[in-house]
């Protein structure tokens, strides 16, 4: 009897959820992101710490991706070569990613006296 009665409970549950989330009281709607040039600015500077955050993501992929040749090389000379190149680019672009930021922030602060 109470087999029956479980996925009636978890449908019912299921689609009485969004009323209730939907009965939640409204509170006033942000402000818009960009209303003047600082707006722009602000949004441009969010984007690019997003997309800085997922190189910085990628780049510890690759680092892992090559301890893993590194690590199933087996000792055979080729495998070791190919995993120290692919370790070596992502250290060279994580170097080039905190001039880059590093350039950025100096450009800006010449900028904004």
């Amino acid at each position: 009897m109470r087999a029956k009665f479980f996925p009636i409970i978890i449908l019912t549950v299921l689609i009485a959820f969004p009323f209730v989330v939907l009965a939640q009281a409204t509170t006033n709607p942000p402000p818009p992101p960009i209303e003047d040039w600082a707006g722009i600015v602000r949004v441009l500077e969010k984007v690019v710490v997003w997309m800085y955050e997922a190189f910085f993501i990628v780049a510890v992929g690759f680092i892992l991706w090559a301890a893993y040749l590194f690590l199933s090389a087996g000792g055979n000379e080729q495998k070791v070569g190919e995993a120290k190149k692919r370790l070596m680019n992502a250290v060279i672009a994580i170097v080039i990613a905190l001039v880059a930021s590093g350039v950025a922030k100096i450009i800006q602060t010449f900028l904004n006296p």
